[in-house]
């Protein structure tokens, strides 16, 4: 993502529930490290452990008006998704490709205005997700056609995908 974004004036986080970067791995002078990850949700359920990592930054994201959340397991191929954001920032998701399953957002990268996610995560705690084994895509997909909030899609997110489930790599 730093790579390919030396143009962009974007701010960079990196977060990982329970991982202190810090001490683990030399992180760029451009990177910001979140550490407050505690863990308690992801390790049950890793739309939950996202929650809990937004719940308990909110003041980061109140300081913005647009969000791109990136995951890892993941490689960008290029900067396509991020660089159709940058040249007219809008709520911007891509729809999962297997159409067995509802249609549902991908969340490994997305963008959305930071109010609409403030909003989300004050209606879906990880609780919810957990207690529920709710998948934050159908969620987040739901919240958004529920509340008639306007969001784009891409035909693409132009990554590399790593299933830690399956150990195979996907290309979305």
């Amino acid at each position: 993502v730093l790579e390919l974004n030396k143009k962009n004036n974007i701010d960079i986080y990196i977060a990982d529930n329970g991982f202190d970067f810090k001490e683990k791995i030399c992180i760029d002078d451009n990177i910001k490290v979140i550490s407050n990850n505690p863990n308690n949700y992801g390790k049950i359920n890793k739309g939950a452990g996202i929650i809990e990592i937004w719940n308990n930054n909110i003041e980061i994201i109140k300081q913005y008006d647009y969000i791109i959340h990136f995951e890892p397991r993941q490689l960008l191929i290029d900067n396509y998704f991020i660089d159709n954001f940058m040249k007219n920032p809008r709520t911007l998701f891509t729809y999962n490709h297997n159409i067995s399953v509802n249609r549902h957002f991908n969340t490994g990268l997305f963008a959305c205005k930071s109010k609409h996610l403030l909003e989300f995560i004050n209606e879906h705690s990880p609780e919810l997700l957990v207690k529920r084994s709710l998948g934050i895509e159908n969620v987040l997909y739901h919240f958004f056609e529920t509340n008639q909030l306007q969001y784009n899609t891409l035909d693409k997110m132009s990554l590399i995908w790593y299933n830690a489930f399956t150990k195979k790599e996907y290309y979305w």
